[in-house]
């Protein structure tokens, strides 16, 4: 085997370890870090019997240690594994995750074979008429590194060690993206029931509908080009489970109230602030709540969240229009989506690196021509491997300074990166 070959094999066993870790953690220690009193785990597990034995109560945080924020169909999804026991949920629910990781592999593979197939005007060498080719091709050593990077980003670690869901999200978005790089309307009805799911388990996602939007100005007849039919095939499909959990919401109005506490008002987060309600999310809303409060400026928290989306997703979807209309437009569209969700949304956390990793590792293997890719791949690298790192110093220092600038930092950087990209996208098409 090469050295990227056994790098691949080393971060698989990586993983493992983190799994490991995680068990015993769950299993047999009374660690105030985690355990099975003191767990994200313990939300989805509530949820998953609350959704079939009282539903009205979903959303009373009361009956969490951590609130429940998804949609209603969500929670069945966690029923299975509820159903086992606590302990014995757990352990089947992170073997699951386990072997999602490594579907996620499965699918950046078929991803990025699709995109070889279909932009034969791209600079790149890769290899990939089968999936062992990633392992066998010398072409492919960047595919099989950077999966296992994946694999062994700290972010990883933090999902297993939590419970939480970022794996399963991830899942759900790359089969979405899978159907509609598939060019083809029954496969955008698919993918856009995939995207669906993944928006149920974090609402959050719905910034991300718009840009799987099929629309686009082509500057060689100055006009604005927009696919109605399949654009509402794939916003039919991805708000058909949306439509599903509103149900719920029409049935028991009652839990109406407590979704959007939980979603769109910033209340019920995680606290260690005392008075002040300061976590450590890296997000720049949150770090601007958290600013005013110390401030002693008085301000409504959605309101605040409304704006910041504004100010930072229009630029970004406007370029993305203008463009161009390559199928890495959409890959890199879902890349951006996701990025602008983890700046603006109240709550930010380094295990939803997870979920944003497949389209760094895009973005590395695609955009090699990019005039800023080096920087970029700095900042993907310290994504991966610091900002579970400037999580660990906040909780250090939130006493003196109550900020996580350092995950904030790399976030910004991202963003800027994509608005760099997008305008260099829209000056070529210009000329």
């Amino acid at each position: 085997m090469n050295k990227t070959q056994i790098f691949f094999f080393f971060a698989v066993l990586l993983n493992m370890v983190y799994l490991l870790i995680t068990f015993i953690f769950f299993f047999y220690l009374e660690s105030p870090l985690m355990n099975s009193n003191n767990s994200d785990y313990l939300t989805f597990y509530n949820a998953g019997l609350i959704v079939i034995e009282d539903p009205i109560n979903l959303y009373n945080s009361s009956l969490y240690l951590f609130p429940f924020r998804y949609l209603p169909i969500s929670a069945y999804f966690f029923t299975p594994f509820s159903l086992l026991g606590l302990k014995l949920g757990f352990f089947f629910y992170q073997i699951f995750n386990f072997v999602l990781n490594l579907a996620v592999i499965y699918l950046i593979y078929k991803i990025l074979q699709i995109f070889v197939n279909t932009e034969k005007n791209v600079n790149i060498n890769y290899k990939l008429n089968k999936f062992k080719n990633i392992f066998d091709e010398l072409d492919n050593e960047s595919i099989l590194h950077h999966s296992g990077i994946f694999l062994i980003m700290l972010p990883q670690f933090m999902n297993y060690f939590l419970g939480q869901i970022n794996i399963v999200v991830s899942f759900f978005i790359l089969i979405s993206l899978f159907y509609f790089l598939k060019n083809d309307l029954r496969y955008d009805l698919i993918g856009g029931l995939f995207l669906g799911i993944s928006i149920s388990f974090k609402p959050s996602l719905i910034l991300l509908l718009p840009f799987t939007f099929l629309l686009n100005y082509n500057r060689q007849n100055n006009k604005m080009e927009f696919q109605f039919k399949r654009t509402i095939v794939r916003l039919f499909g991805s708000i058909f489970p949306i439509i599903l959990s509103g149900l719920f919401l029409v049935i028991y109005p009652e839990m109406i109230n407590g979704f959007i506490e939980v979603n769109l008002t910033g209340e019920y987060t995680y606290n260690i602030g005392g008075d002040l309600e300061i976590n450590p999310s890296f997000s720049l809303t949150r770090n601007l709540l958290i600013l005013f409060q110390l401030l002693k400026i008085e301000f409504n928290s959605f309101v605040v969240f409304i704006i910041i989306t504004l100010l930072f997703y229009l630029p970004i979807f406007i370029l993305f229009i203008f463009s161009n209309t390559s199928q890495n437009q959409l890959i890199n569209g879902y890349f951006a989506g996701i990025s602008i969700m983890l700046l603006v949304y109240f709550d930010s956390w380094p295990h939803h690196i997870v979920v944003l990793a497949p389209f760094l590792i895009f973005f590395v293997l695609l955009e090699r021509d990019f005039d800023r890719f080096i920087f970029f791949k700095y900042v993907y690298y310290l994504v991966a491997f610091l900002i579970l790192a400037f999580w660990i110093i906040f909780y250090l220092t939130y006493e003196i300074f109550p900020l996580n600038l350092g995950g904030l930092i790399l976030l910004l950087l991202i963003y800027y990166i994509l608005v760099v990209y997008y305008r260099n996208k829209v000056k070529l098409n210009s000329k």
